[in-house]
């Protein structure tokens, strides 16, 4: 029996705007973001079985270093979402590669 797999996909394009004017009405404050590891620690402990998570990240020119390193610490793979065409389309095509 092979042995299965979650993925846990996160679209993190414009987490602040959403979360700030969707949800509080404000820009989050630092404690209010959402914690990315307890996300992980959940989907493992919830299915039992191995979580590989893919942050999805529109960028122009460079990936925000810092932010990347924190999210491969976590165990997170950063998937940049860039080039020629609509988000969507790159963010489909990128989940594909991915997976």
């Amino acid at each position: 029996m092979t042995e299965r797999t979650t993925y846990l996909l996160v679209d993190g394009e414009n987490i602040d705007a959403t979360l700030g004017v969707s949800v509080l009405g404000r820009r989050p404050h630092p404690e209010e973001r959402p914690r990315w590891n307890k996300l992980l620690h959940h989907a493992e402990t919830s299915w039992q079985q191995p979580v590989t998570a893919l942050f999805f990240l529109a960028v122009e020119d460079s990936l925000p270093s810092a932010f990347v390193q924190a999210l491969l610490a976590m165990g997170y793979k950063a998937v940049p979402l860039r080039g020629e065409g609509k988000i969507v389309d790159i963010a489909i095509q990128r989940t594909a590669e991915a997976l």
